[in-house]
């Protein structure tokens, strides 16, 4: 047990280790710059996991199984306890070498460890929605304050307030969003796992600013460590404590993305939770649901349910990603070309959509 917990207490010295080897490369090494953030951050991460795993008590954040799961097996929600403090310190550390400002890695580590209290109060003691919706905004107005006020998506169109709301809202519901399609094993992997770790790859062709790839590749290689705990069948989810602070921060990254290449490319690289989520969302109301209530009706769940494997959907999420990824490039061009491929995007969205919903593997 001893040995354990100095292995857990000392993990993150893995990633200040790396730093002094990242230190030691050509700073025109690119490639560097992405790689080893993304190691130390999922070899830190795993660590973590597996020390939690044997340290906490077995049935500490059990995850309850009922009729809306879409597992059967024993599982726990411990993700978000080691993969949001080793995201945070590989900011911290490698953060500012790649250009991120102070006043952002502030406010993205404080608005990150709102979520990541909060979502573990929820994980332990279920929360009411009004607690959990209002740390959401308070944590998303602290995120965007960071962003600084050069930041600007639409200064032609939108007075400066009204856009700094509709990014607070739209990282609201971002956060939701990551955290409704948090409902099978390795769906935040491949779902935000794999855009993630391709805008740090844009990053290496100057595509977006090296601040943004760091920012991205942090959030990547702390779900490429939960992959080996996540993968069929799961042993640790995510949880609250990891879907909202993972949120969040992602969130923030595709707005960077947003305004480094595209709006379009920052809407195309998520568009699969975004589709899945937003078009869940209006077949509820158009049912005339309770869109409040807890539900298992996501396009992904309904294709689980109808006879899909786990990895027949995660695949088929991971392919289009990459065909989402190929369309947000092409966004960069003018005239037919970007047109071309946001019709691209929607079209193979909508199309694996229908694919999940009908049931037919």
């Amino acid at each position: 047990m001893i040995g354990q917990f100095v292995s857990s207490h000392n993990c993150f010295g893995i990633i200040f280790m790396t730093r002094v080897l990242y230190c030691t490369y050509d700073r025109g090494s690119a490639l560097t710059i992405i790689i080893i953030p993304f190691l130390s951050v999922a070899i830190a991460s795993a660590i973590l996991l597996w020390a939690a795993m044997r340290m906490l008590p077995s049935n500490f954040l059990g995850a309850t199984i009922t009729d809306r799961s879409n597992h059967t097996q024993p599982a726990r929600q411990l993700g978000g306890l080691a993969l949001v403090p080793g995201i945070l310190v590989s900011l911290w550390v490698f953060g500012a070498e790649a250009g991120l400002q102070l006043h952002f890695l502030i406010s993205a580590s404080l608005g990150a460890t709102v979520l990541w209290i909060v979502g573990f109060l929820d994980d332990r003691h279920h929360l009411p929605e009004s607690i959990r919706l209002a740390a959401q905004l308070i944590a998303s107005v602290i995120a965007v304050y960071g962003l600084g006020d050069n930041f600007r998506l639409l200064p032609d169109l939108l007075p400066f307030l009204v856009e700094r709301a509709l990014l607070v809202a739209a990282l609201v519901y971002f956060i939701n969003i990551t955290n409704f399609m948090d409902g099978i094993d390795l769906m935040v992997v491949a779902g935000l796992g794999v855009p993630l770790a391709l805008i740090a790859g844009f990053s290496l062709f100057g595509l977006v600013n090296f601040g943004t790839g760091s920012l991205a590749m942090s959030i990547a290689g702390g779900l490429a460590g939960f992959f080996f705990f996540n993968r069929p069948k799961a042993t640790i989810f995510l949880g609250d404590s990891g879907s909202l602070p993972i949120g969040l921060l992602s969130g923030i990254t595709f707005f960077m993305v947003a305004r480094e290449m595209t709006i379009w490319a920052g809407l195309i690289l998520p568009l699969f939770f975004i589709a899945d989520a937003t078009s869940t969302l209006f077949m509820r109301l158009a049912a005339g649901e309770n869109i409040l209530n807890a539900h298992s009706k996501h396009a992904y769940q309904i294709a689980k349910r109808s006879g899909w494997s786990v990895w027949l959907i995660i695949l088929s999420v991971v392919a289009l990603n990459f065909i989402l990824a190929a369309c947000a490039l092409f966004t960069t061009q003018s005239g037919w070309r970007q047109v071309l491929a946001i019709i691209i995007a929607l079209a193979a969205v909508t199309l694996l959509l229908r694919r999940l919903r009908s049931g037919k593997p």
